[in-house]
């Protein structure tokens, strides 16, 4: 009994290390969870203030039209982070958890804006369109600081 519970610890800890080393960000996955994470942010925010009298639903929605391509984008840039983090099987679900982590945490409001404040981010983004490096830049502007579990890459590995 003492080697399997040795043998399966050991499997645990190198599935753990090797997967933490993988779940690093690039700067590319982190740009894409910036984007991601406002585009949530937009979304969460104009269900919330469309009942707090600021209706901004229309606007969001032409906005995730007009920048399908690039938001697009930003979930395959994800999705891939979350392959090599975890394995194409559960990369999905853990893609989930992390896109729900993102809308719950927006559920009460952002941090330091008004509803008015979010109808002009998104009047802002709606301008930048469909050019993900312009959504990004924007999302820096505005504070954005995604969730980034495993932490950024080591400037050595961010190009991999």
């Amino acid at each position: 009994m003492k080697r399997s519970g040795f043998a399966a610890t050991l499997i645990v800890a190198i599935l753990f290390t090797s997967q933490a080393k993988a779940a690093c960000w690039t700067e590319g996955q982190v740009s894409a969870a910036r984007v991601r994470d406002m585009e949530t942010m937009l979304m969460v925010s104009s269900l919330r203030c469309r009942l707090a009298g600021v209706d901004f639903l229309a606007a969001y929605n032409q906005f995730v039209r007009n920048a399908r391509p690039a938001l697009t984008e930003v979930n395959e840039v994800l999705r891939g982070h979350f392959v090599e983090g975890v394995g194409a099987v559960r990369a999905l679900d853990a893609y989930d958890r992390y896109v729900t982590g993102i809308a719950n945490r927006y559920g009460g409001g952002a941090a330091g804006m008004d509803c008015q404040d979010l109808s002009n981010l998104l009047s802002d983004a709606k301008e930048e369109g469909n050019h993900l490096a312009r959504l990004d830049r924007l999302a820096i502007k505005a504070g954005v600081q995604p969730d980034l579990p495993g932490g950024r890459c080591p400037r050595n590995m961010a190009s991999r």
